[in-house]
């Protein structure tokens, strides 16, 4: 098994906490900041450049232009913010085009709906949502999932008639990229994956070291971030109970925990129906994304 190591640690009354460059928050903290909007761009474009590299009759272009990169970050830092519901990590505009790309990473696969719903339901969404643009989703996976890479290191799907294999106008796609297969390639894409897995803490290649230095930069804020560690708090008091109650004290003390936070809810203004759709997405979300374990 091959040990994997974190940009650092965060101290938190529970202890020491590892972060890796995969964690959702950190992710989010780090390309909130528009100062690095630009290695962001420089980390997708050199996927993306791979990806075109293996396959030269794709339609898939790389970022250029002006940039808009939105994340998820104050979905994390503001729990008690009515209305709020968590769409993608990332959402890059090319301003000077009808582009928009939309990024997910994922630690595990296992997610509810499974994975092959939900990048659909996503892909829907975001077609829906902005009319007359080319949108391309983009996820990258730190474990394989055979339902929608089919074993491959790079699947990109688009709308192709059978027929004459001509593409559809709008050239909008999905494309899912193995992170762990990636890694064992030779190239600075593979370079780029290994570093992303925490497989290589010390890149070699100039693209890949600005991208780790600019990560390295942003842990030393991120790791005393009053927002950070309060967030990371609750999750964790989260993690543990949930860990308390299905192992230790049952349903019974389940029940109680989602009971006292309905009532925290409530008292902060929101209505029962928004209070339990709160704590569900709550749960969803500190299970799935912002409390796993990096594979």
């Amino acid at each position: 098994m091959v040990t994997k190591t974190p940009i650092g640690q965060v101290e938190l009354e529970s202890g020491l906490m590892n972060i890796y460059a995969m964690d959702d928050l950190f992710l989010n903290y780090t390309f909130e900041n528009e100062e690095n909007w630009e290695d962001f761009r420089l980390m997708i474009n050199i996927l993306l450049d791979e990806y075109r590299r293996q396959n030269p009759a794709t339609v898939t272009t790389l970022i250029e232009g002006e940039i808009h990169i939105e994340t998820q970050y104050k979905f994390y830092v503001n729990a008690n913010m009515k209305n709020k519901t968590r769409n993608q990590d990332f959402k890059l505009n090319e301003r000077d085009t009808n582009k928009l790309k939309y990024v997910e990473f994922q630690n595990r696969t296992n997610t509810k709906p499974p994975l092959i719903d939900r990048a659909i339901e996503y892909f829907s969404l975001s077609i829906g949502s902005n009319p007359g643009k080319t949108i391309m989703q983009i996820w990258l996976f730190a474990s394989d999932t055979a339902s929608v890479s089919q074993e491959e290191t790079f699947i990109n799907y688009i709308l192709k008639d059978e027929v004459t294999n001509k593409v559809y106008p709008n050239t909008s796609s999905i494309m899912f990229i193995s992170l762990i297969r990636l890694s064992k390639q030779n190239n600075i894409a593979g370079e780029l994956a290994a570093y992303l897995l925490g497989k290589l803490p010390i890149p070699e290649s100039e693209e890949v070291k600005q991208i780790a230095s600019t990560f390295s930069s942003s842990f030393e804020t991120f790791k005393t971030d009053k927002e950070v560690k309060n967030t990371m708090t609750i999750a964790e008091k989260w993690k543990n109970e949930a860990w308390m109650d299905g192992i230790e004290q049952g349903l019974e003390q389940g029940v109680t925990a989602g009971a006292v936070r309905l009532v925290e809810l409530l008292k902060i203004g929101l209505s029962p129906e928004e209070a339990l759709r709160k704590i569900k997405e709550e749960r969803a979300e500190l299970a799935s994304s912002l409390m796993h374990s990096p594979v």
